[in-house]
């Protein structure tokens, strides 16, 4: 700790010197941007390598002082200068990230600290850092599959060096891009919900910035060791940084492994990579160029959800139906695998003391697989199957036979193997199904053991270029003005490959349900006329084969301004999205709309929001915010079936969303947070599924269009702080997610675009599913002298709705099924209790060791329900009526779990 020298003139004090520390470790941190405020006049520095600082005033009186570092909680102190200036010696800051880092999953915190408020300058409400709410939404209600506000994930910007990085086809999050690199994507800038950001426009659910800049990294080595017994086993990490040397170049590299092998639920095995490299080269104080190479190649278990049906007959509510035995190792059909490299190349420009330019291009490419088994011509092998189960031949029929029932009921319970698919089955079927395969002129194209069942991968492998540029100008020190263009182009192959003939020699790549229909005419059963009757091997391509070009072009802007008692910003995005499809097969079923490009299909992105922060004191503030948007539709949702045919849905509207929340926030030197109402109305979404149509026998197509959806609710956090070393915190969300209208639905057959049924689905009032749309948190925290800390988090789930099936909400299901079948169900709530622990060693100067363990649900609960849908298929009966729905599919969260980390830092 450096001690306060202070220049002497007619005793006052010109000069204060201290240092910034990481709160648990005592580590000093560099790079931290500490801005003062007094008179209405800003001045800023930066601490060095040391995490030494200088502030410099001639003056008396109030004070405020920021000390500010993306990945770190804000620290706001106001004091009186000179007389309180003792306070700047020692300053520490707390890791956004939690001392445990659970199973990879980042948690952000929001504490604006300050010891005292006076009646001068008020200090800016920041944004930069997460308040207690974010911090727990994020983290301790994530076993529940919560969503803030009950928004999807493509509700959330994610960013990477300020290049735009969600899923272009479906908007979803990109997490997995960068999985497992946890010591150098921990330097964020994150906003929650409407809240302005430098880097772009944002988006209602709030907006993440991974900054990879070389120079920005603490120089050191890091080491790091984890056990768990959650989706993985054990992940080690290495991390190096150099900072900035004096040669001008920088380097950080990092590289981690994870692995593990079903510990918690069977065939959930896990073999995670990550490697990382940034490179910065300082020519000039105005001038440096970056360069990131990065991915996480992995291949884990899937598993999947089942009826509570089968899980009381396995007896736990953990089983994965996807695996089974062969060769008396357990193998998982559902494998997700990928490997996906991101390159971006990035000119910082400092322009002068007011402006800057940062312009950057990125890259990005490799290859996404999900395997599962397909068949043809062959019963369906996996063990849920409803025609395995003992309810077929009970309420699942219309001529219950009780015996039968009871014979699978018994099989289930004394047969181990009921619940595994037969691997060695599926392979004594394909090595005993020896065919010759003649053409339709007669000439032979294959001979041998021609496969019923295989294992495919289900590619989806995305090419990406993007471009941004951002320009941060300080106009005075009343009004600032970001503005900035962005560009993405995609193009994503889609196509399945034969991984694995399960003992066959070869696949015949035909259209198994076309040949079934149209039985007559063999041309409509050709995935592609142009290459008819192909037989295909490992490694191949069949199936389908398409490409999906997508490309998307923003500019945007934010305009800031800021006063002794009222902040305000007003921001700007304008752009457009355009997409297509091509088909790289002239299809039997689709020959004249298959093959080559669809329609161009070009959409207007917009949008426009504002907010105002209103100071009544340094502790106490009024915010509010409001947007009007509109954003193109996903490729996912447009296209009706893009693995056959060009088709998309009817007049494709973009989605228009009005939001708006209102805060209270406090930050008093003993309690800090946030009380806010929010309300969200969306427009014109569109929903895209395909499903088996019992009723009319065939595979079909339902399309959802003009989609609404009302999302109001209160969330509120507070943090309380009862002795210097003993904090309390209290969060509770409680929201009402409901549809908004009674949306129209086209259904069609696949393979035919035969109109089928055309009307509403009646769910107006009905509940948004995905997330609790009640939940609580209570959790004490103990900071000890020593460097050791330990938490109490006990948390409430309630209000969670199954994900509806359209089909039981329309005329028809209303006129044939019981008012059980129509009525949503709700997921019954309940408490889990986490617990943590940390300790922080100070070996030797510059050298530390972090050791941090935490539990979850130490209560062993394991009958909360985490999620769940309702399956599309209906059963009829022999006169065409609705009978009853399938039953439904669930999720539960794990019971106790545990996360051990170790970390050396020198």
């Amino acid at each position: 700790m450096l001690v306060a020298l202070y220049g002497v003139q007619a005793q006052q004090i010109d000069e204060a010197q201290g240092a910034v520390y990481e709160e648990q470790t005592g580590t000093p941190i560099p790079a931290v941007d500490v801005t003062w405020t007094a008179e209405g006049v800003t001045s800023q520095v930066r601490t060095d390598a040391s995490g030494a600082y200088t502030i410099s005033y001639s003056g008396t009186g109030r004070l405020t002082v920021i000390f500010n570092k993306s990945g770190y909680r804000a620290e706001v102190l106001e004091l009186e200068w000179p007389r309180e200036a003792n306070r700047l010696e020692r300053v520490t800051l707390t890791p956004m990230l939690t001392a445990s880092d659970m199973a990879d999953l980042t948690t952000t915190d929001f504490v604006m600290g300050d010891d005292g408020v006076t009646a001068g300058d008020i200090s800016p409400l920041l944004t930069a850092s997460r308040d207690p709410y974010t911090n727990k939404a994020g983290f301790q209600f994530s076993p529940m599959r919560f969503r803030v506000r009950g928004y999807d994930s493509y509700y959330q910007s994610q960013y990477l060096n300020g290049m735009q990085m969600n899923n272009m086809n479906n908007g979803y999050s990109s997490y997995s891009l960068w999985n497992g690199l946890n010591n150098v994507t921990r330097v964020q800038n994150n906003e929650d919900g409407l809240q302005p950001i430098d880097y772009s426009f944002g988006n209602i659910g709030g907006t993440m910035n991974i900054l990879t800049r070389a120079s920005g990294y603490r120089p050191g080595t890091t080491l790091t060791f984890s056990g768990s017994n959650r989706t993985y086993n054990y992940r080690t990490m290495i991390t190096h940084a150099t900072g900035m040397m004096p040669e001008g170049w920088a380097i950080t590299a990092s590289a981690s492994r994870r692995w593990g092998n079903h510990s918690y639920v069977q065939g959930q095995f896990y073999d995670a990579w990550g490697y990382f490299l940034s490179l910065e080269k300082q020519f000039t104080p105005q001038h440096s160029l970056g360069l990131v190479v990065l991915a996480a190649p992995t291949e884990r278990g899937v598993a999947s959800g089942t009826t509570q049906e089968v899980y009381d007959l396995v007896g736990s509510n953990y089983y994965n139906p996807n695996v089974g035995f062969q060769g008396g190792y357990l193998r998982n059909a559902r494998v997700r695998s990928n490997h996906e490299p991101i390159i971006q190349l990035q000119h910082y420009w400092q322009i002068n003391d007011k402006n800057k330019l940062t312009t950057g291009v990125g890259y990005r490419f490799g290859w996404n697989a999900y395997s599962a088994l397909n068949w043809g011509n062959g019963p369906d092998p996996r063990p849920d199957y409803y025609r395995n189960l003992p309810s077929y031949y009970g309420y699942m029929s219309e001529t219950q036979d009780p015996d039968m029932a009871a014979y699978y009921e018994e099989l289930w319970h004394s047969d181990c193997n009921m619940r595994y698919i037969d691997w060695d089955r599926l392979y004594n079927i394909n090595r005993n199904n020896y065919q010759v395969i003649f053409d339709e002129k007669g000439r032979q194209i294959a001979e041998g053991n021609r496969s019923i069942y295989v294992v495919e991968d289900r590619r989806s492998d995305q090419r990406q270029f993007n471009f941004a540029t951002t320009w941060n100008a300080l106009i005075n020190k009343h009004l600032r003005f970001d503005l900035g263009a962005n560009y993405r182009l995609n193009r994503t192959a889609n196509f399945n490959v034969i991984a694995d003939l399960l003992g066959g020699d070869y696949w015949l790549d035909i259209d198994k349900y076309s040949e079934r229909d149209f039985a007559q005419d063999p041309s409509k059963s050709q995935v592609d006329l142009d290459n008819p009757n192909r037989v295909v091997g490992v490694g191949d391509k069949y199936g389908h084969n398409y490409l999906a070009h997508i490309q998307e072009a923003e500019l945007w802007g934010n305009l800031w301004g800021q006063s002794r008692h009222v902040d305000g910003y007003l921001a700007f995005t304008a752009g457009w999205t355009g997409m297509h499809r091509e088909g790289l097969q002239r299809r039997g079923l689709f020959p004249d709309n298959s093959f080559g490009d669809s329609k161009h299909l070009n959409f207007l992105n917009y949008g426009v929001k504002g907010g105002v922060t209103y100071k009544i004191t340094g502790r106490h503030y009024l915010v509010a915010n409001a947007a009007w948007m509109q954003r193109a539709p996903y490729f996912a949702d447009i296209f009706v079936s893009p693995r056959t045919r060009n088709q998309y849905v009817t007049d494709p509207r973009p989605e228009r969303i009005l939001s708006g929340d209102v805060s209270y926030v406090l930050r008093s030197p003993f309690v800090k947070g946030r009380i806010t109402g929010f309300y969200t109305h969306f427009y014109d979404k569109t929903d895209n599924m395909s499903f088996y149509d019992d009723g009319y026998r065939a595979f079909s197509n339902y399309v959802l269009t003009n989609i609404e959806s009302t999302h109001m609710g209160v969330e509120a956090g507070m943090e309380f702080k009862i002795t210097p070393a003993l904090t309390a915190i209290a969060v509770v969300s409680y929201g009402q997610y409901r549809y908004a209208n009674n949306p129209d639905y086209v259904q069609t057959v696949d393979n035919s675009q035969k109109l089928l049924e055309q009307d509403r689905v009646y769910w107006k009032g009905f509940h948004v599913s995905g997330t609790p749309q009640t939940a609580a948190n209570l959790s004490v925290s103990y900071q000890f002298p020593f460097y050791m800390w330990a938490g109490l988090d006990l948390n409430y789930f309630g209000r969670s709705f199954i994900s509806l099936n359209p089909i039981r909400r329309t005329d028809k299901a209303r006129a044939n099924l019981p008012y059980d079948y129509v009525r949503q169900e709700v997921f019954p709530g309940g408490f889990t209790l986490d617990a943590n622990v940390g300790y922080s060693w100070r070996i030797k100067s510059g050298v530390y060791l972090r050791l941090n363990l935490s539990a979850s649900n130490l209560l062993n609960t394991k009958t909360l329900r985490s999620g769940g849908y309702e399956q599309l298929r209906v059963r009829y009966t022999k006169d065409g009526k609705m009978m009853r729905p399938f039953d439904s599919r669930y999720f539960y969260m794990y019971g106790t779990t545990f996360f051990f980390n170790a970390a050396l830092q020198f």
